[in-house]
């Protein structure tokens, strides 16, 4: 995949409406998320964006996962990989979105509002932009 980014940023004034280089869009945002499978969560669950992986917070646990951008609306999350600490009611929101993550096929963006989505197209991560 790194090898991807690396073509990617040079074929970047090429081509730059290539599928291969759809990263952009996202890499380099960070978010805060709203709801995990329809349900609305407590504040301090994060996302960020960068072109390999993405990094983020259960409101426990630190997490990080790979990232593949697929093409300009398609995304496939690898498993992510987090911290250990056992957080008295919040285990149950922390295995949702993990598991959320890894099932997102696609998003849409809307200005501030990301919404990822899973095979069928219904929303299962919403989020909220921090920054970009």
């Amino acid at each position: 995949m790194r090898l991807g980014v690396l073509i990617c940023a040079a074929a970047a004034p090429l081509f730059f409406h290539d599928a291969a280089c759809a990263q952009s869009s996202l890499a380099g945002t960070s978010w805060t998320v709203v709801k995990v499978q329809g349900v609305d969560v407590p504040p301090g669950l994060t996302l960020t964006f960068a072109a390999d992986r993405v990094v983020g917070s259960t409101g426990c646990n630190q997490f990080w996962a790979p990232v593949e951008y697929r093409d300009a609306v398609a995304i496939d999350i690898g498993a992510p990989q987090s911290k250990r600490l056992y957080c008295l009611g919040a285990m149950s929101i922390e295995r949702a979105y993990l598991a959320s993550l890894e099932t997102v096929e696609s998003y849409t963006r809307e200005s501030d509002v990301l919404k990822m989505k899973m095979p069928d197209g219904d929303v299962f991560i919403e989020l909220k932009l921090i920054s970009h």
